[in-house]
């Protein structure tokens, strides 16, 4: 008796092909496996005619029973029941030792399918229902397990994966249309395909040959047929020679490798969905290691996968209330959480409230709370959590009490730190608030008058109090370290300190204290203030500012720094020197020394010492060179400045003895200035200012300069004269004319004793000479007097021959000349220095030789000689 009996009567084609599918269980599986396709096909069919259809071999089967569905002729559950039948024909399982026996129990499984559903069709469309209360029950045929020569391929198994789907095939990733499928309509052939191809396998063995019209009387479809065996050909499982089909054996494994991992992948899906692998076991698979790498066809499972891990952990937590042991189970990584998180974030502010994630905030808080209450550092505490600033103010957005109770738990740990001795800096760590979250803790609770900010303001004062007094002795670094607070706290008190409170004022004056002892070491202004600790704007504050404390730090730090001027002064240091000493520009010594003449307490022994001990110095020094440069290099060489000279001139010209010999000196020195710069040929103006001369000095020296300068010219004609040159030449180099230097001539061979000495010296150096040449000239080689001039290669010049004429020196015929001095025609040696002696020239005309340059010094003038007299000049 067949357990298909009860269809003869109803549907006799059905019954036909179960009874097949009933031989086939105890002689080959794989028949069965052929049989069952025809049999749902035909039972699709019957249904379809209900809808006015008919069955497509061309289409998708899930779709056409899906549409049978959606008409309202099967409920949901038949529809799965069906296709799960279906879907199992498709399965295949990779462990090849035990093909035959998992192909004996798919076949197995799907006749007790078939039957389950033939049964449901007939109660659901048969009118008699009576007739189906009396149908036994399924009743199991024993398997045959004589032994079967043809070697079979293990039938995959899809009754359990047809539980779940989703938007996107877990495949291949393309869209998943079927709404009941793991995977898409594509993947869905591949594995219906490969099903087919191992029931043909197994029942014709691997070796056969056949045809298409053998598929088709196998139990593959007419209008399947030509799809099948175009797709596993492209699949190299087909070798299609002719009208003649064989079986590509080469490629088997590679096949079956393939849609073993189809299968695989499904069935992990399936299991993992249903509790049965956890996640750590699944992430250990080969396919999701493989999938994370982006390895296909494991790269959907991949993604799938840690999806459902997102939905594991959301049920979890909802479960068991517990962050870490929800993380734990799934394993969800800190990136995936994050990601889940900030989804959620975003969903929240839009409306859409996931519960979990509510349940999740309120765990998390709850954890922060107690680490924060066992005072652990805030960084540390959003480092354990994984909590960033934004989850953080999310969190005082949702909650009313969650600030107000982290904000106590930040005060006790504020005090606590304080009563243990830490800084208010070191305390805003521990406590993880900072500087403006601890100034608001204060603030509100100051207005509020509780015990916090009450606590707060008892430890600050005995920290002021213990500050104060080791800065009496220790330095400001050392002073907050003890007192136990910081440098920047000592500041922000200091700044924010009123100016008469005791705090302020008994600071301020043991730091103004520090600050006046660095400088009276020589420290700068810059260098004494950063000693102490502090920066330019408290000095400024304490010079600027009128409190009693202020102004006499102004006179004793003012009293410092003309010591220090005074030190450097005592010391010789030069100028530039005593400035960096005193940390002072040149024009504030000037300052101090004009409030020192005016009779400054302060400033009085600066002056007076510098007047009496550094002025005679610098004037001396000024003399020096002044007699070889100019006036005003004069005064920078001896860091005088004009005011100077010009009142200590004035003061010895008044009296003063103290100046007297600097005055009379410096009188020489413009006088002779004066004649040096009008034998150079200046203009009488430009020569005053040079010398500095005043008008009235002037006056008085005129007669006494003009000599000097004409005795000067002298000394110029006869030096160049020394140098073989012509009256002419000595004329210019002497600022005068020819004629002039004739009449000196003249003067002094009449008896001008201040010219005698000139007479001598250019007679003998140039006229005798010369009047001996022309005299010889006309004696002995009968010259004429014109041709004597014009041969005398600019021994002399026609002027100086016109006038010897003119005075009787030279005649066409004779020579008047002292015949005993005739042999005599060399130049007698000339001593300049004797002839100024001579002449009477004063002491200040040795400055009228000078050449106010930076060249070596000028001549004394006993040593001063007719070459060294020549050179001087010529370079003027």
């Amino acid at each position: 008796m067949s357990n298909f009996d009860f269809l003869k009567d109803f549907d006799e084609k059905l019954y036909r092909l179960g009874i097949r599918v009933e031989n086939e269980v105890t002689v080959s599986p794989s028949g069965v496996l052929a049989e069952s396709t025809r049999f749902l096909q035909h039972f699709l069919n019957q249904l379809l005619k209900r809808i006015g259809l008919k069955f497509n071999s061309r289409k998708d089967f899930y779709d056409q029973l899906d549409a049978v569905y959606r008409k309202g002729v099967i409920d949901y559950k038949y529809k799965n029941t069906i296709y799960s039948a279906y879907m199992l024909r498709n399965k295949l399982h990779a462990d090849i030792d035990e093909i035959e026996k998992d192909e004996d129990y798919i076949a197995m499984q799907l006749y007790e399918k078939l039957y389950t559903i033939a049964k449901k069709y007939y109660r659901d469309f048969n009118d008699d229902y009576d007739s189906y209360e009396g149908l036994p029950a399924f009743r199991p045929i024993e398997m045959d397990t004589t032994d079967d020569e043809i070697e079979r391929i293990r039938v995959p198994d899809f009754s359990d994966l047809i539980d779940i789907d989703y938007d996107y095939c877990v495949i291949c990733g393309e869209p998943n249309h079927s709404n009941y499928s793991l995977c898409c309509h594509r993947c869905n052939r591949v594995m219906d395909n490969a099903n087919n191809f191992i029931s043909i396998r197994n029942s014709f063995g691997k070796d056969a040959k056949f045809t298409k019209e053998d598929l088709i009387e196998f139990g593959i479809h007419e209008g399947y047929a030509n799809q099948l065996i175009h797709t596993l050909a492209v699949e190299n499982m087909f070798k299609v020679k002719g009208r003649f089909i064989e079986f590509n054996n080469l490629y088997m494994d590679e096949y079956l490798k393939k849609i073993d991992s189809y299968i695989a992948v499904c069935e992990l899906i399936t299991k993992f969905c249903e509790d049965e692998i956890l996640p750590a076991e699944i992430k250990q698979t080969r396919e999701y290691r493989e999938g994370s790498k982006r390895q296909e066809p494991f790269y959907q499972f991949y993604k799938v996968i840690d999806r459902e891990v997102i939905n594991k952990f959301e049920k979890d937590i909802l479960a068991t209330e517990n962050i870490w042991e929800s993380i734990e189970y799934t394993t969800i990584t800190e990136k995936q959480l994050e990601s889940w998180y900030m989804k959620n974030l975003n969903f929240y502010h839009k409306g859409n409230v996931n519960e979990s994630f509510v349940v999740f905030n309120n765990l998390l808080m709850a954890d922060y709370i107690d680490l924060k209450r066992e005072g652990l550092p805030e960084n540390e505490i959003k480092s354990r959590l994984n909590v960033s600033q934004k989850v953080y103010d999310f969190w005082v957005g949702i909650s009313d009490s969650f600030e107000g109770e982290l904000a106590q738990i930040k005060k006790d740990l504020i005090l606590k730190a304080l009563a243990d001795g830490k800084t208010k800096h070191e305390a805003m760590e521990i406590a993880g608030v900072t500087p403006h979250e601890y100034d608001n803790l204060y603030k509100v609770s100051n207005y509020y008058s509780d015990d916090y900010a009450q606590e707060i303001n008892e430890e600050m004062e005995a920290r002021k109090v213990r500050f104060t007094s080791y800065l009496d002795s220790l330095d400001l670094e050392t002073s907050c370290r003890y007192a136990k607070i910081t440098v920047d706290d000592f500041f922000e008190w200091y700044d924010n300190a009123k100016l008469n409170s005791g705090f302020y004022q008994d600071t301020t004056k043991i730091l103004m204290g520090k600050y006046l002892d660095e400088r009276k070491k020589g420290r700068s202004k810059m260098e004494s203030i950063e000693t102490i600790g502090l920066n330019e704007k408290y000095l400024n504050h304490w010079l600027n500012r009128s409190l009693d404390i202020c102004k006499r730090f102004k006179d004793e730090d003012l009293r410092v720094t003309v010591d220090l001027v005074l030190r450097g002064f005592k010391w010789g240091e030069p100028i530039d020197e005593v400035c960096r000493l005193a940390d002072v520009t040149e024009n504030t010594i000037r300052l101090f020394l004009k409030l020192g003449a005016r009779g400054s307490e302060i400033h009085k022994p600066l002056f007076e010492y510098y007047e009496n001990k550094m002025i005679p110095k610098k004037l001396e020094v000024f003399l020096r060179s002044a007699e070889t440069k100019p006036i005003r290099n004069a005064l920078d060489l001896a860091y005088l400045s004009e005011g100077e000279l010009e009142k200590y001139y004035e003061l010895g010209k008044s009296g003063d003895e103290r100046f007297k010999k600097f005055s009379d000196d410096f009188y020489d020195i413009k006088k002779g200035t004066y004649v040096y710069h009008i034998n150079s040929g200046k203009s009488h103006n430009i020569a005053m200012k040079e010398s500095r001369l005043a008008e009235e000095e002037y006056n008085e020296s005129r007669d006494e300069m003009e000599t000097a300068i004409r005795r000067m010219k002298i000394v110029t004609v006869i030096d160049t004269i020394m140098e073989n040159k012509t009256s002419n030449i000595a004329a210019r180099n002497a600022g005068c004319s020819v004629d002039e230097i004739y009449e000196w001539y003249f003067m002094g061979r009449d008896g001008d004793e201040e010219y005698e000495k000139f007479y001598e010296l250019f007679h003998s150096a140039y006229v005798r000479p010369n009047i001996n040449g022309i005299q010889k000239g006309l004696d002995y080689k009968n010259y004429s007097l014109d041709n004597i001039v014009r041969s005398n290669k600019g021994q002399f010049t026609k002027k100086d021959v016109e006038i010897w004429l003119e005075h009787g020196l030279i005649s066409n015929v004779a020579v008047n000349l002292d015949k005993s001095k005739d042999d005599d025609d060399s130049k007698s040696k000339f001593d300049a220095n004797e002839m100024l002696r001579e002449m009477g020239v004063e002491d200040y005309d040795r400055v009228a030789v000078k050449k106010p340059s930076a060249s070596s010094g000028i001549l004394n003038r006993n040593d001063y000689d007719a070459e060294k007299l020549k050179k001087q000049i010529l370079k003027k």
